[in-house]
């Protein structure tokens, strides 16, 4: 395996953009933080799409109906030489023994969070010809982590907590991979920050008018981050925290789940469609001359800020939101199980294009750690309360009907706030609540 260690030898071989400057040693962080260095010949990775195809007579093509993709697998053959390697193989596989997820900093594609071995792993130790050699062979799993924490945990004060600390690494990540050195690529970090900042508060602005509510909470949000831009700038964890701040603003607005949660997925695409955030066609055009490099590389990192943080407004937002269906619940788990991993890919693609250049600012992946498990316990809280919901029922009228009658006859009660709640979840227009028609299908929810 070629593999250029340092940004020096990179430029020494004259190959930063090529194909050996995205290699580099393998390693292995276990749970407990033990962190294993290891050689690889050759790589792969794998995913399944998950879904099922539909066959129909004398139709010549499919209908496919997709489920989302499985873990990302990364089958290894982790080879380790010299005089101990023999030492070296047995501390990687009591490394791999550990209970609890490991980080993977891989050959080829990257650091991958939230990582554990599954299936077979076995040690080949060559005693005649390779006598220095050492072959472990694992396969390393991409998990959700703790969807489905020990019974009797505390979902709401475990994603507080995580909340908490998600907005410190995200900090320090942008800290550590910003580079704001000269007076110059501050300057640019300024101008780019406040153009994601004005790309949020018009995603919020766009909001119903339900959210509305938060809008002058949100310009007065806006108007003190953009003042105080000289000063934060050189303090991280300030500015993250304003602009987490200003994202989740509407996380306790009196609207419509559907309709926050769709508000952050436009938020996050308006963000990662951006110039500033797509350094790999950035790189593919040629646009990126040498000398701009580290202003493409903080633009992106500062794209990043954003993007994570507005996969954790959509985080608190069920966590604030208090749902009275089961299909309801669900849909919020999937809506934001979606959000995440669409910047998960995102993020991917852009920071395999950062490698040609800059492959010595590698992403530790704390903050998209805790991220992660963000979103794996709000996923498992709302999978757990669905269960205590009612689920969803279905009637479909005869005929023409006014509201208050089926209203009174599927809840037994006439106030407003049922009139709101039959309203908004079968999003009915103002025709329909003057009467609803013949053949109209109405979504209501109890027990029986």
């Amino acid at each position: 395996m070629v593999s250029i260690n340092s940004l020096a030898e990179a430029v020494f071989a004259g190959q930063s953009g090529s194909y050996e400057s995205r290699t580099r040693t393998g390693a292995y962080r276990s749970p407990n933080g033990t962190r294993i260095e290891f050689q690889c010949l050759s790589v792969r990775r794998g995913f399944t799409a998950r879904g099922t195809a539909f066959e129909f007579q004398g139709i010549d093509n499919a209908y496919v109906q997709r489920f989302g993709i499985s873990s990302r697998r990364y089958p290894l053959a982790c080879i380790f030489t010299g005089p101990t390697h023999d030492l070296e193989a047995t501390a990687f596989e009591n490394a791999l023994a550990e209970a609890g997820l490991g980080t993977l900093e891989h050959p080829l594609y990257g650091t991958v969070p939230n990582v554990t071995p599954l299936g077979e792993i076995d040690r080949i130790d060559d005693l005649v010809e390779d006598i220095d050699t050492t072959i472990v062979n694992v396969e390393l799993w991409t998990t959700t982590g703790t969807a489905y924490p020990q019974p009797g945990q505390n979902f709401e004060n475990e994603i507080a907590k995580s909340l908490g600390l998600f907005d410190v690494e995200l900090a320090q990540a942008l800290a550590k991979q910003s580079k704001l050195n000269t007076i110059a690529r501050k300057a640019n970090a300024i101008a780019t920050t406040k153009k994601f900042l004005t790309t949020v508060s018009d995603g919020l602005q766009k909001a119903s008018d339900t959210v509305s509510g938060a809008r002058r909470q949100i310009t007065e949000l806006q108007a003190d981050i953009f003042h105080a831009m000289d000063v934060l700038i050189d303090k991280p964890l300030q500015l993250v925290r304003q602009v987490v701040g200003l994202i989740r603003a509407p996380a306790k607005a009196l609207s419509a789940i559907e309709e926050r949660l769709a508000m952050y997925q436009r938020i996050a695409r308006d963000l990662t469609s951006s110039a500033l955030a797509t350094p790999a066609d950035t790189l593919a055009a040629g646009t990126a001359l040498t000398s701009r490099t580290v202003t493409v590389t903080n633009d992106f990192v500062i794209a990043d800020m954003f993007a994570q943080a507005a996969v954790s407004g959509a985080v608190d937002a069920v966590q604030q939101h208090q749902f009275t269906s089961r299909t309801e619940a669900i849909r919020a788990a999937a809506s934001v199980t979606e959000l995440f991993e669409t910047v998960t890919a995102w993020r991917e693609e852009q920071r395999q294009a950062l490698v040609d250049i800059d492959p010595v600012n590698i992403d530790t992946g704390e903050a998209f750690q805790q991220l992660q498990r963000l979103v794996a316990l709000a996923s498992g809280r709302l999978v757990e309360i669905s269960f205590t919901l009612f689920p969803e029922r279905h009637i479909t009228l005869d005929r023409g009907r006014a509201l208050l009658d089926v209203l009174g006859e599927l809840y037994a009660r006439v106030d407003n706030d049922a009139i709101d709640y039959l309203i908004n979840t079968n999003d009915l227009t103002g025709d329909e609540i003057l009467e609803l028609p013949r053949g109209k299908r109405v979504a209501y929810y109890r027990a029986q």
